[in-house]
């Protein structure tokens, strides 16, 4: 089947909107602060300026014997200094260890008597392992800890989402990392690209802009950044969210009751953003990109320190993106700028800023295809658009960032975090709705939509850790609090009966709408606003009982309230949910079996707040979600890789159902019991790293099944049917010689099922491929082939009346990138 080029080419021809006055100043701002970062960071001194009091000061050190990396690593974190090491380099060897009082340069070289290589300091307590220019002859004496990340690999040595940095494997939960290696080599731009290759996630397409993301069955709806958690999933009319992970370094997603760390509805699970920062050594990303469907794309990403002594940090990165699309008439445009500053107060405490504004426009194709009455395919081309040529879509977003740390002492820490979130998502467009009769071919209808949605976040977290002594053993604590607002002011209009739809040869011609005409058509301009609050305190100990096991208990208070004022067809109408006080617990076990492996065990709660109203006229209690989880986790080859093993049971009880036998009480309408019990319950296997210095891997299964236990009407039936109950993910990519690597992905799902019960999609496998060539040391050129065998599929399903959402067909990207 042909894709139509002259018809996609019409959305590179669109015109785009005229910018706002606030619009325009808020780029200026964002793009001034890059320009401003990116002048100062092109022009600041290579190397920071040595403190030599502290480097040469001499002081006692225990290191034991150990894998030289490792004892590289711990040294440098004693001597609160920072050492850039490739594991590759590394690899095999072994370290003495260190005993006695030596200044930095002196440790290291001890450290490294007799391996050939040596550390350089390149700027202020920032030193680099290379090959010795002249053999140490420094006595061995003996250095342990935990080894330096590297930025080449498929995973992360410790992680934040829990508020301070943990390994994978001390952590009593799933929990996934996707660096920015991994998403530079598979072109993960969005986060729904990021969560599209995380192990157990699931993202169905919303009727508008954004998707909607599942794990273990359940919804998240919120995204932290940096620790901070921010609502994302309340909107008027579907979802609208949007995230370029060009800001971002790495993204870490919880899988399972998150309530601990973001209090209600945090059923899914969490994801966590972790912004880019400033280097302390100067760094330069330049990278250009072309590929199917006229897709063309720029980005520049420069850091370093701004002054002599490195005390102050700076990022900035510039995204453009344009492209079209396998559907005809679509396609969009993309600017992102961000602005990133560190800043040293002191030599213990840090000050971070960041600013951010993304903008998009777009012809955009929402809501899917319909099906058959049946529920079958109607076998359309994948190309085959059933809106407007007029279709628009204009989105804006700017973020501010700001965080402070203080570290009292090597055992306490305390962050503060602030996020501000202004978003803007305007629309006007069409789309065919409707089921088709077989004997006719007929039924759909075009319907058209007018969005103006306008919304404010604010995030608040604290949180002030430490290790502590008592019993004879060392612990540690956590206390913190978290404040999030959510306020929206949507408008919009929705009209039926502009006219039929025929899907099998759409005219996309018809005459333009405005929200306006629309709303003049449908006799009425919707609106709704949410404020949604959200605040908690909470608290972990980790409490060591033995050498090997460790307690992990802890809870949240929170106070939550979601209100929605709307005025739509069906009339004025208030909703609320509210409550105050309610606790969350939660404990967990790890067991340390080796220093290697660590077997663990958790129990997990999360409440969601309900509105629905009792026979008694009294709101329902919430839900409360309980996840049971037992598993054993690995950190192997010298802490390369990750690797886990997980049985969970989730289940929600206290879930609304239909009052029958009080009658209709509730404003015409049957009342609500909270007597509702659905279970979601499975397996999962991960692992990811380096196996070799050569093998990146990341892979992860999930067997997942979903059932409503005890319902009225659904009792025995799959709770989330667009959930497959098989799922595995895998890409590896393999450094063939010193210039050539290759990469190889799949995922494969089983069959899933829409809202509508005759909506299936079977399973289907789906085939990744990249090739990279590194031209010299600074360039590297990949190809990356996604969909390999062109494999047709719908990636969501959902009603017979629209909802059918093609995957995209092979694509082919072209990436040149450098480094300096």
């Amino acid at each position: 089947m042909m894709h139509h080029p002259i018809l996609s080419s019409r959305a590179a021809q669109r015109k785009l909107p005229a910018a706002t006055p606030i619009s325009r100043n808020v780029y200026c701002a964002v793009l001034a602060m890059g320009l401003t970062l990116g002048t100062a960071l092109l022009n600041a001194p290579a190397h920071a300026q040595e403190n030599t009091n502290a480097t040469n000061a001499r002081k006692a050190y225990s290191i034991a014997p150990g894998a030289l990396g490792e004892t590289l690593a711990d040294f440098a974190s004693k001597a609160g200094v920072t050492i850039q090491i490739d594991s590759s380099v590394v690899e095999g060897r072994r370290s003495q260890g260190l005993n006695g009082s030596v200044s930095v340069a002196e440790g290291f070289a001890r450290l490294l008597a007799g391996s050939g290589l040596e550390a350089m300091e390149r700027s202020r307590n920032i030193y680099v392992l290379r090959t010795a220019q002249i053999e140490s002859t420094l006595p061995a004496v003996t250095v342990s800890a935990a080894v330096a990340e590297d930025a080449t690999s498929y995973t992360s040595r410790t992680i934040s989402i829990g508020k301070t940095d943990q390994k994978l494997k001390d952590i009593p939960q799933s929990v996934s990392v996707v660096t920015r290696q991994r998403m530079d080599d598979q072109n993960m731009t969005s986060i729904y690209d990021v969560l599209e290759n995380v192990t157990g996630v699931v993202t169905t397409a919303s009727p508008m802009a954004g998707k909607y993301f599942f794990a273990r069955g359940f919804p998240i709806t919120s995204i932290q950044y940096d620790g901070v958690p921010l609502t994302r999933q309340f909107y008027s009319q579907a979802s609208s969210l949007t995230e370029n992970m060009a800001l971002y370094e790495r993204a870490e997603v919880l899988r399972g009751a998150a309530g601990l760390w973001q209090g209600a509805d945090s059923m899914g699970g969490a994801v966590n953003l972790v912004r880019k920062r400033g280097q302390a050594e100067k760094t330069i990303s330049a990278t250009v990109k072309a590929g199917s469907y006229n897709h063309y794309g720029a980005q520049l990403d420069v850091g370093g320190p701004l002054n002599e002594s490195g005390t102050v940090r700076g990022r900035a990165v510039l995204d453009y993106d344009t492209q079209d699309s396998f559907i005809d008439f679509v396609g969009s445009k993309n600017t992102t700028l961000y602005g990133a500053i560190d800043i040293d107060l002191t030599s213990q405490t840090t000050l971070g800023f960041g600013l951010s504004y993304e903008k998009t426009n777009a012809t955009p194709s929402f809501a899917g295809l319909p099906r058959y009455a049946d529920g079958g395919s109607l076998g359309l081309r994948r190309s085959t658009f059933l809106g407007s040529d007029w279709n628009e879509l204009n989105n804006q977003q700017t973020r501010v960032f700001a965080d402070l740390t203080h570290r009292f002492n090597d055992d306490w820490h305390l962050k503060v975090g602030a996020v501000y979130m202004n978003e803007r998502n305007d629309s006007v467009y069409s789309y065919g709705e409707g089921a088709i009769s077989r004997a006719t071919g007929t039924g759909a209808n075009m319907i058209g939509v007018g969005t103006d949605f306008r919304g404010e976040h604010v995030g608040l977290d604290a949180a002030i850790s430490g290790k502590f002594q008592a019993w004879g053993r060392r612990h540690e604590v956590i206390v913190g609090a978290n404040y999030s607002n959510y306020t929206s002011d949507d408008k919009y209009a929705i009209a039926t009966g502009l006219g039929p739809v025929n899907v099998f040869n759409p005219n996309p011609y018809s005459p333009r709408q405005s929200m306006a005409s629309l709303a003049a058509r449908s006799g009425l301009l919707a609106t709704g606003a949410y404020d949604v609050t959200s605040k908690g305190l909470y608290g972990t100990t980790r409490l060591a009982l033995s050498d090997p096991l460790s307690l992990i208990i802890g809870g949240r208070v929170s106070w939550y309230e979601n209100k929605y004022d709307s005025v739509s067809r069906w009339g004025a109408n208030t909703t609320s949910t509210k409550s105050s006080a309610e606790f969350t617990p939660y404990m967990g076990l790890t067991y340390a079996i080796t220093p290697q492996w660590t077997a663990y065990g958790s129990y997990t709660e999360v409440f969601v707040p309900q509105a629905q109203r009792t026979a008694a006229q009294q709101t329902l209690d919430p839900i409360v979600g309980s996840n049971y989880e037992i598993g054993i986790k690995g950190e192997l080859f010298d802490q390369r890789v990750n690797t886990s093993l997980a049985l969970f049971r989730y289940i929600h009880k206290n879930r609304a159902v239909p009052d029958i036998e009080s009658g209709m009480v509730c404003d015409g309408d049957y009342c609500s019991r909270a007597s509702g019990k659905v279970r979601s319950q499975g397996l999962e296997a991960e692992i990811g790293g380096k196996l070799t210095s050569r093998l990146n891997l990341s892979a992860g299964y999930t067997y997942n099944t979903t059932r409503y236990l005890e319902d009225t009407e659904n009792e025995g039936l799959v709770f989330n049917p667009q959930v497959p109950k098989h799922l595995m993910r895998a890409w590896a990519d393999y450094r063939v010689s010193e210039s050539l690597s290759a990469g190889l992905g799949m995922t494969t799902q089983s069959d899933t099922q829409g809202r509508t019960k005759s909506v299936v999609q079977g399973g289907y496998t789906l085939w990744n491929a990249r090739a990279a060539y590194r031209i010299d040391p600074r360039w590297t050129l990949a190809l990356n082939v996604n969909n390999l065998f062109d494999k047709h599929y719908y990636a969501t399903i959902d009603r017979t009346n629209f909802g059918s959402v093609y995957g995209n067909p092979r694509e082919v990207m072209m990436t040149l990138r450098g480094t300096f």
